[in-house]
């Protein structure tokens, strides 16, 4: 966009960065209502804070009726003794103070709490089959009641849940408390703990039926952790719970444990699971300034046979970006392996710098490492490629691999998570290239929560190394500029330039982004962001900046971004408006 009319270019710019600083550094700030005074002198923060969720005088307002306040007031001294007791203050001396003012009323109590109480005596035991059980010695090991500690009634009873809980877990349905004591000599400061579990036998998985007649048996048992004869546990059953469910094969998927028939020592669980409907279509409408207006439509024939074999089909148009592609998806069961596919697909690109047409036929081997998403791939690419004034083709038998890992408090609209990815491909010339080359991506994003709002950091690099660069199709080159890249210049109209000005592409990648988004009402955010980046040749060539504002609105079909950027080099735009679709990680 280049309107007649703008702001001088030295003001956009120069400037931007003192509003975006001026906006941050201003809140709204309610004025506080007048509220009473409690003062606690004496104690520590810990003991403070319990007392003072102990006493209901806490709750009362500057408008209270005065005889609830002073009512309030005398109970205080048995709410403060029992909030003390709670961490092993069982000699707590107050001396208390209580005025009323004009505007409202204080309370201030000097306290003298005493020497706490430490447990001199611990004796827990677990008798039965758990006795051998290593999460129940990791459990007391990492527990905070221990011979020496201070009396903490909370942590007392948080122990005895988690022996519950855990006998629970792992099968102890017989399991009881046979000896609870926790005696306290407040003369002597001391007190001891005696705590004994008597588990019974660990009850083991019964029968283990399985209802469904979709699937070979084979395939269901990469994500069925249970088997008959195995302790009971209940962490394995939400293992196979989510691995089935995550496993795009069922509709609904159900693992019951039959507590009521549980009996000699043994429990039967049941799996229910629905299948998917055999063919599923997808029709997709989607619009970003990159692209323009998009639409998408895509065929899945998800049950091909018995052993879990899919077939997945896309088209996209776009004024800019149009492809159409198809793949044949196998399950396999291998280390750090869940599938392999083969594919093919065809790929038009249009953009102000560059014209390229891409055909691709490939196998991928995609599973997990160590947490992170791995793919490994063997691609055969036909590409011929207009950059500029020049035309480039080329044929490369590329092989790759890449990692990913996202982790978000909420994948709609997380408050708080990272993305991060790394991919190495490459090519050689003695096989079957016409180029050789070599290539790493990395792009990592992070969101934390900042105050009422988020902050949003962005950063992308990439590095080619290759002798015969201008060889190179364009699809294996870098380009910088656009809605995911630095805001205020067009989609890949960064980079080096050939003779006639035309970007062609650069060997190196460089691209970040920090943005402040900021809640204004209901599902409406407005943001502010710098972008920063360009694509060059080498790593002393500057860098393009950008900085702008932003609406975001949480609509049901996912966030939809509306910015304006003010680009560094006005040359070409005074200014950009850019508008995506998509999750934030």
């Amino acid at each position: 966009m280049n309107p007649e009319c703008s702001l001088p270019k030295q003001f956009l710019y120069r400037h931007w960065v003192l509003i975006l600083m001026s906006w941050f550094s201003l809140n709204a700030t309610a004025l506080n209502a007048a509220e009473p005074l409690i003062e606690l002198k004496g104690v520590s923060a810990e003991l403070q804070t319990n007392l003072r969720a102990g006493l209901s005088l806490t709750t009362e307002t500057c408008d209270a009726p005065a005889w609830r306040v002073k009512r309030l007031f005398r109970r205080a001294d048995n709410e403060l003794d029992q909030a003390a007791r709670a961490l092993g203050y069982y000699q707590i001396k107050v001396e208390k103070n209580l005025q009323f003012q004009t505007d409202c009323w204080q309370a201030n109590f000097d306290i003298n709490p005493g020497n706490p109480v430490y447990l001199n005596e611990v004796e827990i035991t677990i008798l039965g089959e758990a006795q051998s059980d290593a999460t129940f010695g990791k459990l007391l090991q990492a527990s905070p009641v221990k011979k020496g500690s201070k009396v903490h009634h909370g942590q007392y009873e948080a122990l005895k849940g988690d022996i519950e809980r855990i006998a629970a877990e792992h099968g102890y349905f017989d399991g009881r408390f046979i000896r609870s004591e926790l005696k306290i000599d407040p003369q002597a400061n001391q007190a001891s703990i005696v705590l004994h579990y008597q588990s019974g036998q660990r009850f083991r998985i019964g029968q283990l039926e399985i209802n469904q007649q979709t699937y070979d048996p084979e395939l269901l048992e990469r994500y069925i952790k249970i088997h008959a004869g195995d302790p009971y546990d209940s962490t394995a059953l939400s293992n196979t719970h989510r691995g089935l469910a995550d496993s795009g094969y069922f509709q609904n998927v159900s693992v019951k444990p039959d507590f009521k028939g549980a009996k000699d020592g043994t429990i039967d669980v049941r799996v229910e699971l629905e299948p998917v409907k055999r063919m599923a279509y997808r029709i997709g409408l989607g619009a970003a300034t990159d692209t323009g207006p998009r639409f998408s439509l895509g065929y899945e024939r998800r049950r091909l046979n018995r052993l879990g074999h899919r077939l997945e089909s896309k088209i996209v148009l776009s004024q800019v970006d149009s492809s159409l592609g198809l793949e044949y998806l196998i399950p396999v069961q291998q280390p750090h392996i869940d599938q392999i596919s083969f594919r093919t697909g065809y790929r038009h690109l249009d953009t102000d710098t560059t014209t390229s047409n891409t055909a691709t036929i490939g196998v991928r081997a995609v599973g997990s490492r160590n947490g992170w998403s791995e793919t490994r791939y063997l691609d055969w690419i036909s590409e011929e490629s207009d950059i500029g004034n020049e035309t480039t083709k080329a044929t490369l038998l590329v092989p790759g691999i890449s990692w990913s890992q996202t982790k978000a408090d909420n994948r709609m609209l997380p408050r708080k998570g990272y993305r991060l990815s790394l991919e190495l491909k490459g090519a050689e010339e003695a096989l079957f290239s016409d180029v050789r080359f070599f290539q790493l991506q990395a792009a990592a994003k992070w969101i934390y929560p900042l105050g009422a709002g988020r902050l949003l950091i962005r950063g992308d690099t990439g590095l080619t190394l290759t002798e015969e660069f201008n060889q190179l199709p364009a699809s294996y080159r870098f380009f910088a500029g656009g809605d995911q890249s630095v805001r205020g210049y067009g989609y890949q109209a960064l980079g080096p330039k050939d003779s006639d000005g035309e970007v062609v592409g650069g060997r190196y990648l460089l691209s970040g982004s920090i943005e402040y988004e900021y809640p204004i009402k209901d599902d409406w955010s407005a943001a502010l962001f710098v972008d920063a980046g360009n694509a060059v040749d080498g790593w002393d060539e500057g860098l393009k900046r950008s900085a702008g504002m932003g609406l975001r609105w949480r609509s049901p079909v996912g966030p939809i971004r509306l910015d304006l950027a003010i680009p560094e080099d006005t040359s070409e735009d005074s200014f950009r408006i850019h508008f995506s679709m998509g999750a934030d990680l």
